[in-house]
């Protein structure tokens, strides 16, 4: 098994990881997955706007792998349309 380091950005606040984790390259796809899950619901939502990123490097300190996430609200004035549905 290798060590692969996970490091994350938190809508632009990154934590290298220092550390590693120990573990199969098939695992380190299902690893990162499982992690970026993790920490959605930590994250999210805190405006309308929110990125999620691991970057997985290796021994050597190459990336090899990056899983994203995109959090993005759109919406037409809210205001009016709370108006609407109250008063009908």
């Amino acid at each position: 098994m290798a060590i692969y380091y996970f490091d994350i950005d938190d809508n632009g606040s990154v934590f290298p990881d220092e550390v590693g984790t120990e573990c199969t390259g098939l695992d380190v796809k299902r690893e990162a997955i499982s992690a970026l899950v993790g920490m959605i619901g930590e994250s999210l939502p805190d405006g309308d706007h929110h990125r999620l990123e691991i970057k997985v490097r290796n021994d050597s300190g190459n990336v090899v792998l990056r899983l994203a996430l995109n959090f993005d609200v759109e919406s037409d004035d809210l205001s009016d349309m709370h108006r609407t549905q109250r008063y009908s």
